[in-house]
C-alpha cells in the first residue's frame, strides 16, 4: 500500500474502469480565499500531480446529491451543502496508463464544519495515496485541473 507524504501523494494504484463511470463532484470554495477544495493524486504513468474537485461515484439508485453526501461522510469525514447543479461534464481521459470515461455531475456546496477550512492536508480516508487541499484561486505552478473542461466552466 502507498503512503501519502509531507509532500503529497504517493502514486495511485487506481485503474479506470472498463465502463463508463457516472460520478458527483462538489464545487467547495474556501469562504475566505475563494480556493476550491479538490484531491490531489498521482498519476504514477506520467509522474504528474493532478487536482480534482471532491467527490465520487454515483451509486445505482442514488441521486448525486446524496452521493456527493456519502462520498464526503467516507472520505473525510465531513458533512456538506449539496447547493444546485452546476454542469454536467463528459471526461475521456488516461490514467495510469488505462483509457477511461466519465460523466461528471456538479454541485455547488460548502462545508458544514468549519475545521474542514484550515489548510490542511485533508487525508482521504478510504484513498490512502490521495490528499483533499485547498487549491488557491490563481496563480502559477499548480497541479492541472481535471476533468479537463472544468478549466473553461470556472
Amino acid at each position: 500500500m502507498d503512503i501519502v507524504t509531507e509532500d503529497g501523494p504517493s502514486a495511485s494504484q487506481y485503474l479506470p474502469p472498463t465502463y463508463i463511470r457516472v460520478l458527483a463532484l462538489a464545487l467547495i470554495r474556501h469562504p475566505s480565499s475563494g480556493a476550491l477544495f479538490v484531491t490531489e493524486y498521482l498519476d504514477p504513468a506520467r509522474g504528474e500531480s493532478l487536482h480534482r474537485p471532491a467527490g465520487g461515484g454515483i451509486e445505482f439508485g442514488e441521486t448525486a446529491e446524496q452521493a456527493l453526501r456519502r462520498e464526503f461522510r467516507e472520505e473525510f469525514e465531513t458533512e456538506i451543502e449539496v447547493g444546485q447543479r452546476v454542469a454536467v461534464l463528459e471526461n475521456i481521459f488516461v490514467f495510469n496508463g488505462r483509457p477511461g470515461h466519465e460523466w461528471v455531475v456538479l454541485h455547488d456546496a460548502r462545508f458544514l464544519d468549519d475545521a474542514m477550512h484550515r489548510p490542511g492536508p485533508h487525508p482521504v480516508l478510504d484513498a490512502p495515496t490521495d490528499l483533499g487541499v485547498w487549491r488557491p484561486a490563481t496563480g502559477t505552478d499548480l497541479p492541472r485541473l481535471v476533468p479537463d473542461a472544468l478549466t473553461d466552466l470556472l
